[in-house]
């Protein structure tokens, strides 16, 4: 086994995740096709891998002259594992056909035994499907960087089948694994290592496509001269004649890469640079030559660890800068989405601080309040409120500021010389961090027009109520009412010792005024009895009611039977006095009679009783002659 490598290890490295990773991509290069791959499509397939493969191995035994002793990577491998982890699983088992026969026809190409060539090959390819059980299955560079899934293939996809591949390629040519194992894998262990810490994700960016994204995007020329930057200055470092230690003076061009470009610009800059440090190098030149190594592979693992270290600094900057930017796309979609609903919105939508102050008034706000957006800003919000309103609407602000719930209140807001009536429903808004309450978002609705079917709706229930229980005719109460009222005034009395009385009042011959002067003039002399009975008792009564036809009743509270008594006579001398005319009646005018009764009310029952007692008094009235008043 005569094929010397070196190698190292690769710092571990911080990234998104892969779902991150993929917005920042062309749809094209994520998207699986729904169809499966065509036998066209495998034989491809198998024939990229089997080309790539064998120019990669050809350009490794390149790198091993070039230096002279070792080569730096091997990169065919590493070439191979990338296309397999890239493509389609239909198409994997083509491309590793595919990576075994370029492997295999690129070792006979040099020269090497049939029994030797079926070694290496087998070995490399032991390593390569190793290496891709321990790969994640992902699509781009930045889902391969993850660092759960870096860990996982950097222990078992680079240890352990770097270790597995060069033990087995030891067994088959040497026949046994002696005690000279460590010596003998440690060039085989650090050269295919290297090689698939950083070959393979430099290879992921061309198998992806994600280096035809970029050369697509919109910062591909700033891509392109950052890259030309970086081999500029490493040109120079390693192509000048300097004895100074300049080395690390790379770092900076490639900073900066990793800060303006995305990971796939980063690889290429990443492999340019070392392309042109092997280079330089490899032909005596450039400042790892400072240094007095004891031969070239020690040089070259030195460069092999630079690189290492610019790749752990690279790549976690650029994985760290992608999703700064997702993070910045998503805040701006946010924004954009919320300025969209929140200008097309039918409402006000509304920012404020905690005492009130607005800080963000949508475009509505005009309509609502005849003032522009930004001259609200600033303005406490309780302030553009009717005064009569200001101070509910500032208790109901300072209420949801101090972290008791949501609040709505409705207000009334000047505009145009009136009034508007304006719904505001005010929020906390809860850092999703600290936890903490940060400020308050609000949402105002003009409801006055709903006010004002509101109002047009009570005005239509009360005029209903009144139509139910009013007497059209006289405009008094009805029956009906007085019935519930003296019900309702009965039970609240129920456990007090104080007196009701009732008085019932009858029109004296009324049918006969009605025969003699027809219904229209009965009609109104009824009317005209009611609004004396209803001035007479307007002081002492609290209900005057037409009883039905040509009768009356009243509802007196706390009056005794003295007391509602007088009160019923004042009303029977005051229709008296009206001096109505009234040929058919003995008095010639219009006269009344009257019942009454005054109880306990907490005797009266249900105020059946009362009115039954008050009513034979008016039936002993009309008895004893009528124009006159019985007590019960």
């Amino acid at each position: 086994m005569t094929r010397p490598r070196t190698g190292t290890r690769t710092p571990d490295i911080a990234v998104t995740d892969g779902s991150e990773a993929r917005t920042s991509l062309p749809q094209a290069l994520i998207v699986e096709p729904l169809s499966s791959p065509t036998y066209w499509q495998k034989g491809m397939a198998l024939l990229a891998a089997l080309v790539v493969t064998a120019l990669a191995f050809l350009a490794s035994r390149g790198l091993r002259a070039m230096t002279g002793q070792v080569a730096p990577m091997w990169l065919s491998n590493a070439v191979l594992l990338a296309q397999m982890i890239v493509a389609r699983r239909e198409q994997r088992r083509w491309v590793l056909c595919g990576g075994t026969l370029g492997d295999f026809t690129a070792n006979l190409l040099i020269g090497r035994s049939l029994h030797t060539s079926v070694s290496f090959t087998s070995a490399d390819m032991l390593q390569v499907v190793i290496a891709f059980a321990f790969a994640p299955r992902v699509t781009t560079v930045a889902e391969f960087i993850r660092p759960k899934a870096l860990l996982k293939f950097l222990f078992g996809g680079v240890l352990l089948a770097s270790v597995a591949s060069g033990m087995w390629a030891t067994l088959l040519l040497e026949g046994k694994i002696g005690h000279l194992l460590l010596p003998t894998l440690a060039p085989w262990f650090i050269s295919d290592g290297l090689s698939l810490i950083i070959i393979t994700p430099v290879a992921m960016v061309f198998w992806s496509g994600e280096l035809a994204g970029v050369l697509r995007s919109g910062n591909r020329f700033k891509t392109c001269a950052l890259v030309a930057l970086v081999g500029v200055v490493t040109s120079c470092i390693f192509g000048l004649q300097i004895s100074a230690p300049l080395l690390y003076w790379v770092l900076p061009p490639i900073v900066l890469l990793a800060f303006q470009a995305e990971i796939a610009g980063v690889l290429l800059g990443l492999l340019l640079c070392l392309a042109i440090a092997l280079w330089f190098t490899a032909h005596g030149s450039g400042p790892l030559w400072a240094y007095p190594f004891e031969g070239m592979q020690h040089r070259v693992f030195a460069l092999q660890l630079f690189f290492v270290a610019a790749l752990g600094v690279a790549l976690p900057i650029s994985a760290i800068q992608m999703q700064r930017n997702r993070m910045i796309g998503l805040l701006r979609d946010g924004e954009k989405r919320f300025r969209t609903l929140a200008e097309n919105a039918t409402d006000v939508v509304m920012s404020m601080q905690l005492d009130g102050r607005l800080t963000y008034v949508s475009p509505r706000a005009f309509e609502a309040w005849g003032r522009a957006p930004e001259q609200l800003i600033g303005v406490h919000y309780a302030d553009l409120v009717d005064a009569a309103d200001r101070n509910t609407l500032a208790a109901m602000i300072e209420q949801v500021a101090t972290g008791r719930g949501e609040a709505s209140q409705i207000s009334r807001f000047p505009r145009d010389g009136g009034l508007r009536w304006i719904e505001t429903h005010v929020r906390p808004v809860i850092d999703p961090l600290s936890g903490t309450l940060n400020g308050l978002t609000a949402m105002a609705r003009d409801v006055t027009e709903q006010k004002a079917i509101e109002q047009r709706h009570a005005d239509e229930r009360r005029e209903l109520e009144g139509l139910a229980f009013r007497d059209s005719l006289t405009g008094l109460f009805n029956r009906r009412y007085f019935d519930r009222e003296l019900k309702q005034r009965c039970q609240q009395g129920s456990h007090t010792e104080t007196y009701l009385a009732v008085v019932m009042i009858d029109v004296d011959n009324y049918k006969s005024y009605n025969d003699h002067f027809g219904h229209q003039t009965g009609d109104e002399c009824l009317r005209t009895i009611a609004r004396s009975i209803a001035a007479s008792s307007a002081k002492y009564t609290d209900l005057v009611a037409r009883y039905g036809g040509e009768e009356f009743a009243l509802i007196l509270a706390h009056a005794e039977p003295d007391r509602a008594l007088a009160v019923a006579e004042q009303i029977r001398e005051d229709v008296e006095k009206l001096r109505l005319p009234h040929p058919p009646s003995v008095s010639g005018v219009v006269t009344i009679s009257l019942g009454v009764c005054a109880q306990r009310s907490d005797k009266c029952g249900d105020g059946s009783t009362v009115v039954a007692a008050a009513d034979m008094a008016l039936y002993s009235a009309k008895r004893l002659g009528r124009n006159r008043t019985c007590v019960a």
